[in-house]
Parts: structure tokens; sequence; C-alpha cells
């Protein structure tokens, strides 16, 4: 009888647990991508490869990633940016949070 009580709340919890695993892999996809993006800018010298360096070194979903290439004047370096919002993946949970908004930046030496 009690157990038939609680199941709810620990369906609940583990669908909790397992989204927070899915946000941390999507955090370390768009801190990599941002790193491999910096890196695509830094030696191609070129701003627009940026997006497709980051979407080609991770599954992340193109309509949820935003992309920012700032050159650092009078250091040599380039920033970017990456903001992308990790979705929610199971529908009751869906109705408790919105998706969340990852970030990740890197910085890399512009290679002339």
């Amino acid at each position: 009888m009690e157990l038939a009580l609680l199941m709810p709340l620990l369906m609940l919890m583990v669908l909790v647990l397992v989204q927070l695993a899915l946000a941390a892999r999507d955090q370390i996809m768009v801190t990599h991508s941002a790193r491999e993006a910096a890196r695509a800018v830094a030696v191609s010298n070129d701003f627009t490869v940026a997006r497709s360096a980051a979407l080609a070194a991770s599954r992340l979903d193109p309509q949820r990633l935003a992309v920012r290439v700032d050159e650092l004047s009078g250091t040599g370096n380039v920033a970017v940016r990456l903001d992308y919002r990790s979705a929610v993946q199971f529908a009751p949970l869906g109705l408790l949070i919105d998706d969340l908004a990852l970030s990740g930046e890197a910085v890399m030496r512009i290679e002339r």
C-alpha cells in the first residue's frame, strides 16, 4: 500500500536524475564544440567556419544552437561563445521545467 503511494514520487525523482545526466552530457558537448569552433577559427582566420565546426564536433541540434565569435582586440585571440537550449526529454518534466540554457566559451590565439 505505501509503495503504491510513493511510486509516482519515486518515478519523478528518477526522471529528474536522468534529465540532469542528459543536461550534463549536453554541457560537455557544448564546451567541446566551443573549443573546436575556436580552434577552427584560429587556424583558418575565418569567422564563418565557427558554426559548422561546432556542429561537426558534436550531435547538438542546430536549431537550438547560437554561435558568437569575437576577436579580442589587441591580444591576437579569438573568443567563441556557444549558447544552447537543452530540451527536456520527458513530457511530465516538461510541465514542471523549461528547456535548460547552457553555454560554453573558448579563447584561442589566432594563427597567422
